[in-house]
């Protein structure tokens, strides 16, 4: 699928002028590559796509890494903004869930409909998650073992000291801002969908019941097959339910 690029932060596919906008935050370490086969999966006739490609990788690699996970979503909110049309989708997997609800609380108040957020594989922002000094303190081999856990990242890569360069200073500044982000304490307004991975270590069950408290409207809860990285095994599954979940609510509204 075509893809073009308003801005350094957006990477926008199908419609010029989307019936609906899908915006899509990747996960710590990851860049819009990481999810840019989203919108060919994802998307319907007259939506649109914007896929998040922050800053310090990717395209953006000489540019500074990110320290407020607060600001990108502001900055993101804005760029949404002047971007795209219609109600808003966000999905963001594991960071980028708390990202989502970052940028949905942007976005409700800015008086922008947002029609679901879509917390996949993400504790709430409020959880226990993560210690910044324990972050800075990390060895090569404590990254290697942190990369390895939780991707699928080919382990005999990171025998090599350039790639690991490449790697470890963006996932410890996306793990620094998530060990020292400040939530909006606030629920959205919109309905929550929150997926986790059955073998995922890190994002359980209760985790993801936790989100209740993060909506004013409807919470669904579904846990599918995998890791961490569930989506990777079956994107098809994973699109089917949010659409369903979409499609639920809308009929719900017009039944009203």
């Amino acid at each position: 699928m075509k893809r073009t690029e308003p801005t350094p932060l957006l990477w926008h596919y199908g419609a010029a002028a989307g019936t609906r906008t899908y915006v899509l935050a990747p996960f710590a370490g990851g860049s819009a590559y990481s999810m840019g086969d989203w919108p060919a999966h994802l998307l319907r006739a007259g939506e649109s796509a914007l896929v998040l490609q922050y800053p310090g990788r990717g395209p953006r690699a000489a540019e500074g890494l990110p320290t407020s996970l607060g600001e990108l979503a502001a900055e993101a909110g804005q760029a949404v903004q002047r971007h795209s049309t219609g109600p808003v989708v966000i999905v963001g997997h594991s960071l980028g869930g708390v990202l989502g609800h970052a940028l949905a609380v942007h976005l409700e108040n800015a008086g922008r409909e947002v029609e679901l957020l879509v917390a996949s594989a993400a504790r709430t922002p409020s959880s226990p998650r993560l210690d910044a000094a324990q972050v800075l303190a990390m060895t090569d081999a404590q990254w290697i073992q942190e990369i390895t856990r939780y991707s699928t990242f080919d382990p005999e890569l990171l025998d090599d000291s350039a790639v690991l360069d490449l790697i470890v200073p963006v996932l410890r500044a996306d793990y620094l801002m998530l060990a020292r982000h400040a939530p909006e304490p606030r629920a959205v307004s919109c309905p929550l969908l929150a997926i986790g991975g059955a073998d995922d270590a890190w994002v359980r069950a209760e985790h993801l019941e936790s989100w209740a408290a993060y909506t004013a409207a409807d919470l669904t809860t579904r846990t599918l097959p995998g890791g961490h990285f569930y989506f990777r095994d079956d994107l098809t599954r994973v699109i089917e339910l949010i659409h369903t979940v979409l499609d639920g609510d809308r009929a719900r509204k017009e039944h009203r």
